[in-house]
């Protein structure tokens, strides 16, 4: 059904998540992850377009340096975002069926990926008691 949606890095929001994600950066880019908190915080489709962005550049990517640069946008959103975004970070559906998934052993995640991922949940967690 994703594929009736469209490109997830056609909306401003995807754009930014597709930049501070590329493999060519020697480093995160702190301003924009920044803007893309803002972006989302500003229009009402914002966390689910980022959301849809930020699954799009995990999920079955091999390029370990963009898993990490999108869950480092992943972490700075969950720190500077608001409610709306929040709500859907905290799922069931994205915890379990992406967050977890994504460091299956079958995906062969490397160590660095798999703790950071349960870092966030972790994270995610603590934060709602």
């Amino acid at each position: 059904m994703e594929f009736l949606m469209g490109n997830p890095f056609s909306t401003p929001v995807g754009q930014r998540i597709e930049r501070a994600t590329s493999s060519s950066l020697p480093s995160e880019d702190w301003e924009l992850n920044m803007e893309i908190c803002d972006t989302i915080n500003s229009s009402e489709e914002g966390p689910k377009d980022a959301l849809r962005a930020i699954k799009k550049r995990i999920v079955g990517n091999k390029n370990f340096k963009e898993v990490m640069l999108t869950l480092t946008v992943l972490e700075t959103c969950v720190k500077n975002c608001g409610y709306r975004f929040h709500i859907l970070v905290t799922t069931r559906d994205f915890i379990e069926g992406f967050l977890v998934r994504s460091i299956i052993p079958r995906n062969n995640p490397p160590q660095i990926l798999h703790d950071r991922v349960l870092g966030i949940i972790q994270v995610r967690c603590g934060s709602r008691e």
